[in-house]
């Protein structure tokens, strides 16, 4: 796993839990059929923009009250987290050097913005940053989308048949949150539908929530992760789902939905 996967994968992490622990279990859904992606304008958007090339290699992510910035990665980082992809087979069509050429990014709101983002709820502020993402992408980068479905391998995450084992949390609970370590996640007020979108990482396949299972809940997940020591007598992921939370991880395939790019070009240094 690459440097620049592992501080993605460490941004997604962070974000899903304040995007999805809001947000109601979905289920299965049937993705979108192929359209050209045409996002309405966003409620804000950045006041100042600069890229420039970055072969410093130093790769971060950073998200502040006023300001978007990443640096030492290609831009295939910032479409990743614009659109929420987690898996590389659901983005199509994306030129090589958008996957290699490391760029910084610098994007700042001005104060009325900021303070008027922040006082949205979690989700929404979340969807609003990501809308101000992809208004940032078009503008500077061209950027053309749209969606499509492709078959492909997938886990379905199901109850187990002695049913979930996790603590639910009142339903006026807020604040939800979660600690990620090797191995761990330590969980309080989560929703499935995070936890299966971060658990997508840990299995390289998109998991699709079939639980079924609605609002937040407390747990905690011991594993052995890849890679462990011989040593470590911690289960399997898989084995760890089902005796820890009650959950079930079950291989299949089926439609998902992926991003495919009509056009991109690199932006202008500034």
């Amino acid at each position: 796993m690459d440097r620049h996967f592992l501080v993605l994968r460490s941004w997604f992490l962070l974000t899903a839990v304040i995007a999805a622990v809001a947000a109601p279990a979905l289920g299965q859904t049937a993705p979108p059929p192929a359209q050209q992606q045409s996002s309405p304008a966003p409620a804000f958007s950045y006041d100042a923009v600069t890229i420039k090339p970055d072969p410093t290699g130093h790769g971060f992510m950073k998200r502040t009250p006023d300001s978007y910035s990443m640096g030492g990665m290609p831009v295939v980082t910032v479409i990743r987290t614009a659109f929420g992809v987690l898996m590389d087979d659901q983005l199509i069509g994306l030129p090589e050097w958008a996957k290699s050429e490391p760029i910084t990014i610098q994007a700042k709101m001005d104060t009325d913005t900021a303070r008027a983002l922040w006082k949205l709820p979690p989700a929404e502020q979340w969807k609003q940053s990501q809308m101000m993402l992809q208004a940032l992408l078009a503008d500077r980068f061209g950027l053309k989308v749209h969606h499509d479905t492709k078959d492909l391998p997938i886990y379905e995450l199901t109850v187990a048949k002695s049913g979930s084992k996790m603590k639910q949390t009142a339903p006026e609970a807020t604040g939800g949150n979660a600690v990620y370590s090797s191995g761990k996640i330590t969980a309080h007020s989560v929703s499935v539908e995070s936890l299966a979108m971060n658990l997508s990482f840990t299995v390289g396949r998109v998991i699709v929530n079939k639980t079924g299972l609605e609002g937040g809940y407390d747990f905690t997940l011991d594993y052995a992760p890849d890679g462990a020591d011989a040593s470590d007598t911690r289960p399997s992921i898989f084995t760890a789902i089902e005796e820890q939370l009650g959950l079930k991880l079950e291989p299949a395939r089926g439609p998902a939905d992926v991003i495919v790019v009509d056009h991109i070009e690199r932006a202008t240094a500034n």
